[in-house]
């Protein structure tokens, strides 16, 4: 039995893929397990996208493969229906009407459950009509009622929440957690809004050129990373700005922000030395981990 626990995996192994020559993944070795939430960051062409594509089958790997309780999704295509996708965009099914939505999903995943959605349907007050009479939010909200209903074990989802209104957005965030705790679901999702994600992932991954630069929760990024605010009367000592262990997120005048990667309390007491104005912790979020695997670069 205890086998069978650990063998609920979706894993990336040693997985490359080019297009049009430029090799855009680059060896990437991760796993999603079931009941658990993955985010998937990074900059705007990091390689994000080409990877939830080749994860679900619409692009081919070049080398490696992905695997679901350990067997090769290449090898057999059937279990590839064990992973729902959503894409960052309506488009592909906003032409269609939901009985005609209903009939897809039935056609393409065995274990869709068509009464759980008609339920979910009602339960959001979504009409049972075509789609181009949905608002954005609605449409993005029964794209996700039909991508929960697939029965699959593994969802992926692309930018979920992108150009939704505040109350949309929180149903969706909610719908997601309460997915993948009730029914035991691996969720993989790409986001660029840091805040939101922060707030129901498990673990992240943070992407950069083609390759997984971290892997790790928000408990043991916090337990490595110390965010401080500190001021000084000529500003930020040289010594600490030169420290290949101290990211500086902010300066304005005498008052900056850093990140420390090392003991809190030795940087503190190096920094009680240099007689500081000021010195207070910080809450450490998702987007410092952000600035700190992008190696602390402004960026657009």
């Amino acid at each position: 039995m205890l086998i069978k626990e650990l063998n609920k995996l979706l894993k990336v192994h040693h997985l490359s893929k080019k297009l049009d020559e430029n090799e855009i993944l680059k060896n990437l070795d991760f796993q999603i397990e079931q009941g658990k939430i993955t985010g998937l960051i990074g900059r705007n062409g990091a390689g994000k996208t080409t990877l939830l594509r080749t994860i679900v089958g619409i692009l081919s790997p070049d080398e490696g493969s992905i695997l679901i309780d350990d067997v090769d999704l290449n090898k057999s295509p059937i279990s590839r229906r064990q992973i729902a996708f959503m894409s960052d965009s309506t488009n592909s099914i906003k032409q269609y009407t939901v009985n005609e939505l209903i009939t897809i999903y039935e056609n393409s995943y065995p274990n869709f459950n068509k009464y759980k959605f008609i339920e979910s349907l009602n339960k959001y007050n979504l009409p049972n009509t075509s789609l181009r009479k949905y608002s954005k939010g609605m449409k993005t909200l029964i794209y996700l009622l039909l991508t929960f209903s697939t029965g699959a074990k593994y969802v992926i989802l692309d930018e979920p929440t992108n150009g939704l209104d505040p109350v949309v957005k929180r149903t969706v965030l909610q719908l997601i957690i309460e997915y993948a705790s009730s029914n035991s679901v691996g969720v993989l999702i790409s986001s660029h809004h840091l805040a939101e994600l922060e707030k129901i992932i498990d673990q992240y991954l943070f992407m950069k050129d083609g390759r997984i630069n971290s892997i790790s929760t928000m408990e043991e990024s916090t337990s490595q990373y110390y965010k401080l605010q500190v001021a000084f009367e000529n500003g930020l000592p040289k010594q600490f700005e030169d420290d290949p262990s101290i990211s500086v997120f902010s300066k304005t005048g005498k008052v900056a922000i850093i990140i420390i990667n090392g003991n809190k309390n030795e940087y503190i007491k190096r920094m009680e030395n240099e007689k500081p104005l000021l010195i207070e912790e910080l809450p450490l979020t998702l987007e410092d981990l952000f600035f700190i695997n992008d190696g602390g670069e402004l960026y657009v």
